[in-house]
Parts: C-alpha cells; sequence; structure tokens
C-alpha cells in the first residue's frame, strides 16, 4: 500500500509541477488522433488503444486504403514522439539531463526504434483482429488476445528511453517488469479506464455536437498524459534509488 501511495505521489508531482511542458509535449497526441480523423481511417478506441475496424475494410478502394496506411503511419510516428518527449522530460526530472538537447538527438533513436515497435504491435492487433473475426465469442477473445499482446510493449518506451536500450532489449525488460510486478499493471488499467469514462461523459454531457471533440482534446493533453507519466513511474518503481 505504501509503494502505491508512493506511486502516485510521484506521478502527481511530476504532472502537475511540469504541467506546461506536459501539455507542450501532449500536442502530438492530439495530431496524431486529428490525422485519423483527416484521412478518415475506420477505427475505434478501446482500452487505451486505437483499433481498425476489420468489417470496413473490404469497402475500401486501393487509393483509400494506401491513404488509410499513410494516416496511421503518420499517427503511430506522432504519438512515439509525444511519448519519447514525457519519458524524457521525467528523465530530466530523476538525472539532471538537458532535456533540449536530449529531445533533439532522440529524433533518430529513441522516437524511431518506438515508432518501429508501435507499428509491429499494430500489426499484431490487425492480424489478431483479422483471425478472429469470424469465431464465436470474438467480443472476449479478442480483447483478452490483444491485452496479451501488448504486454511485452506496454513498458518498452520507457526501457528504451530511460535505460537506452535497443528494441528487442527494451520488450524483454518489459515483459520481465510486468511480470514482477503485475498489480502495478492491473492498476493502470483500472486507472485509465476511470478517468476515460469520466471524459466521456463530460463529453456526452455538453450541448451539441461539441463533446466529442472536448472529449478528445481533454484526452490528448490531459488524461494520457498523466497515464504515461503514471506509466513511467511504475517502471522507475524497480530503481529505489530514483523512486
Amino acid at each position: 500500500m505504501k509503494e502505491i501511495t508512493k506511486l502516485f505521489k510521484e506521478t502527481n508531482k511530476s504532472y502537475f509541477t511540469h504541467l506546461d511542458k506536459v501539455l507542450l509535449f501532449s500536442i502530438p497526441l492530439l495530431i496524431s488522433i486529428l490525422v485519423l480523423e483527416i484521412v478518415a481511417v475506420p477505427t475505434f478506441p478501446a482500452v487505451g488503444g486505437v483499433f481498425l475496424r476489420i468489417g470496413s475494410l473490404p469497402n475500401l478502394t486501393p487509393f483509400q486504403a494506401g491513404v488509410m496506411i499513410l494516416g496511421v503511419l503518420i499517427s503511430i510516428y506522432f504519438i512515439a514522439l509525444a511519448v519519447v518527449s514525457i519519458t524524457l522530460l521525467i528523465k530530466s526530472q530523476k538525472t539532471r539531463m538537458n532535456i533540449r538537447q536530449e529531445i533533439l538527438k532522440s529524433t533518430r533513436t529513441y522516437v524511431l526504434n518506438l515508432f518501429i515497435l508501435y507499428v509491429i504491435m499494430m500489426l499484431i492487433w490487425s492480424a489478431v483482429q483479422l483471425l478472429t473475426y469470424n469465431i464465436s465469442h470474438r467480443e472476449i477473445i479478442t480483447p483478452v488476445l490483444i491485452l496479451l499482446i501488448t504486454l511485452p510493449f506496454f513498458y518498452a518506451p520507457m526501457a528504451l528511453v530511460i535505460d537506452n536500450l535497443p528494441p528487442e532489449r527494451a520488450v524483454y525488460n518489459s515483459v520481465k517488469h510486468v511480470y514482477r510486478k503485475p498489480l502495478l499493471f492491473l492498476i493502470w488499467l483500472i486507472v485509465g479506464s476511470i478517468l476515460l469514462t469520466i471524459s466521456t461523459w463530460i463529453g456526452y454531457s455538453l450541448p451539441g455536437d461539441w463533446g466529442s471533440y472536448i472529449t478528445l482534446v481533454i484526452n490528448s493533453l490531459l488524461i494520457v498524459p498523466y497515464l504515461i507519466i503514471l506509466q513511467i513511474h511504475m517502471y522507475l518503481s524497480k530503481y529505489s534509488i530514483l523512486g
């Protein structure tokens, strides 16, 4: 219980102390969602991720499919950029490094490596959705499989940036950390579900068509960045000296 209390104390401190920078570094998250909206990619949000509507794919023309793929890749890159920037922000808080120099240096390393990992994860997610499209109880089986697939990638961004590991080693460290502290992963899922549900409720309670846009902004600039910072401190919990 003391560890959980300390975890949220450190997360809240990092989030509110650097809220101005968090908002700045979260803009790519907003852009990533807007890109998907602009190119009309058939997606739906779930469990903090964005998934393709498999049933809509046969209706796409080759041109639409090409635009969709390009839009998804651009969106993934912006997500990787935001996650790396926020992780570097927290790393700078712990190690007193120069964050401006690190962000400039990381464009070709951390962001590219994370982009590759996210593309691999999205491809596996899509393959699972395709393979389970016509099976019975897919509404239960598919989310469970996707959740299991997510585990090797969950702490990978933190391992890439904080420990400066190569992608394959970052994936290994992610699995190891989830295995050692599964309660933290469960807590993250619960907190994320609660916060995203609240933001959705706020959006639905607003009059007119502005609700969905307000929810989009809240999720991109406030809630998802908080969840990323919580994720970072969960990873840092293995370093008691930094906690």
